[in-house]
């Protein structure tokens, strides 16, 4: 967490074993920043904008960190959603967090994926779009071996798990990747996430995500 002044940057960092506190020159920290990520390095995940009081800098990394590969990608899933789970109560206590999916080899076909506080015993969720699929049982044998949980009454398959389940958030990042690759993605950067919010308040970056973003970051696509 940080805030932003004219002259200095207010940084709240740390883990479950410690928490710091630590001022840094404004523009400096910002200018360095971007450089990580402009070298292909991923000084955070996501970060969530809210508009309060401070200073913008306009120093803003405008793209992503792409994966190398699935197992990275499926890496990069898990940690986002852990990171989710541990500081968005802190952060926007009670605030959902979602994002869609969409490959470029199925385009039009929304996978939506989220972490909710509010729905205890099953805070991650993911949800496919599988309407123009018969659903008989043989579709529902393939759609489980993917690790999918059951069909609702809109024609999409869902999962969703507790965030009490450490293995929770890599369970639900493998079975986003195989059902992507399932359904004939053949490489991560074809799939790109969009609608991307925080309870709908404020604009949250995830440049760690793995994949393609819309829109990416600043002003320009």
């Amino acid at each position: 967490m940080r805030w932003h002044g004219s002259e200095r940057i207010l940084l709240l960092s740390g883990d479950h074993g410690e928490a710091l506190l630590s001022a840094h020159e404004a523009k400096a920290f910002v200018q360095e920043e971007y450089s990580r990520f402009d070298s292909g390095s991923l000084p955070y995940t996501w970060q969530l904008d809210r508009h309060g009081p401070g200073h913008d800098h306009g120093w803003t990394f405008n793209g992503h960190a792409a994966a190398n590969g699935w197992a990275q990608t499926e890496e990069h899933l898990a940690q986002i959603l852990v990171s989710w789970a541990e500081h968005m109560p802190l952060q926007a206590p009670g605030d959902w967090v979602s994002f869609k999916l969409w490959a470029s080899r199925d385009w039009g076909r929304t996978m939506i994926v989220s972490y909710q506080p509010s729905q205890t015993d099953r805070e991650f969720c993911a949800f496919i779009d599988d309407r123009g699929h018969e659903q008989t049982p043989e579709r529902a044998a393939h759609m489980r071996a993917r690790a999918w949980q059951d069909l609702d009454d809109t024609g999409s398959w869902y999962t969703r798990l507790p965030e009490t389940d450490p293995t929770a958030p890599a369970t639900l990042a493998r079975l986003i990747v195989t059902d992507l690759r399932a359904r004939g993605t053949v490489f991560s950067h074809q799939v790109t996430a969009w609608d991307i919010s925080a309870g709908d308040h404020g604009k949250l970056w995830v440049p760690g995500l793995g994949g393609d973003v819309h829109p990416r970051r600043g002003e320009h696509f």
